[in-house]
Formats: structure tokens, sequence, C-alpha cells
């Protein structure tokens, strides 16, 4: 059984946007276009896959104006 300081010490690994976008459709199942979008202006160069999912499915739901 893991304990909660060995729960938090194996945190998800970021990784750099560029390699993430290369793998846009296969990680995401979103068009290259769809994550330029998300990440236009993120002011962070790594992001984990599990926060890239997030802001994906968030942005795919908003309201087109």
């Amino acid at each position: 059984m893991m304990t909660t300081k060995a729960k938090a010490e194996e945190k998800e690994p970021a990784f750099p946007l560029y390699q993430l976008r290369e793998h846009t459709y296969e990680l995401f199942g979103v068009k290259p276009e769809v994550f330029d979008g998300v990440f236009a202006k993120a002011e962070e160069a790594e992001v984990t896959k599990t926060e890239a999912e997030r802001r994906i499915k968030a942005f795919l739901k908003k309201e087109v104006k």
C-alpha cells in the first residue's frame, strides 16, 4: 500500500508543447490546428498530457460567438 507522500512524489511528467503537437491526433484525437488554437497564448513551454487533454476538451466545448 502506497502512502500519500509516495503518491505525491510520482507526478506525471511534463512534455514540451512541440512534442505533444507532433502526436496530437494519436494522443488526443484532434488535428494539430486545434492544438495550436488551445495553446496559442500558453506561457508555459511544457505541460502534462492530462493538462493538455483537459484544455483541449474545454476548448472544444466553448460556444462559438
